[in-house]
């Protein structure tokens, strides 16, 4: 086993390295990401519905498709990027831009005629409803 000595670091140290850390921060970002990004799901189910909640921030109703077709839910679009004013320049870029693609599978049962979309505060909330003959009925025991 070997001893380590520990010295205090002093004033100067610190400053020095919180220095750095800033300098590293607020360092101009040369690349953007634009790859696109995968929006979170949540999939809900009740008796007589299932309920596709999808987080789509800044992202405007106009650039969002639905579709459904041979029992695939398929959601995407695009969120653009906002354009900058002259004589700003970026320090960081952290949120993902382009285009987004989520697909899901349906279990069969569901009313394809009647889905509902709403689209607030940068949630897609998408309702489909189950045909009668899928929802469960419980049987009475006599």
């Amino acid at each position: 086993m070997s001893l380590i000595r520990y010295s205090r670091p002093n004033a100067r140290e610190i400053s020095r390295s919180f220095n750095e850390l800033m300098n590293e921060f607020f360092e101009p970002m040369t690349t953007r990401v634009e790859a696109g990004f995968t929006p979170r799901v949540d999939i809900c189910e009740n008796e007589k519905t299932f309920i596709f909640q999808v987080e789509l921030p800044g992202v405007k109703k106009e650039d969002i498709q639905v579709e459904l077709e041979k029992g695939i839910l398929r959601v995407h679009g695009e969120r653009k990027e906002e354009h900058e004013e002259q004589g700003i320049q970026m320090l960081r870029a952290e949120r993902f831009y382009g285009s987004f693609d989520r697909s899901f599978h349906l279990p069969d049962g569901l009313d394809e005629e009647n889905i509902q979309a709403q689209y607030e505060n940068g949630v897609l909330r998408l309702t489909l409803s189950k045909q009668e003959k899928a929802i469960k009925k419980q049987i009475q025991i006599h």
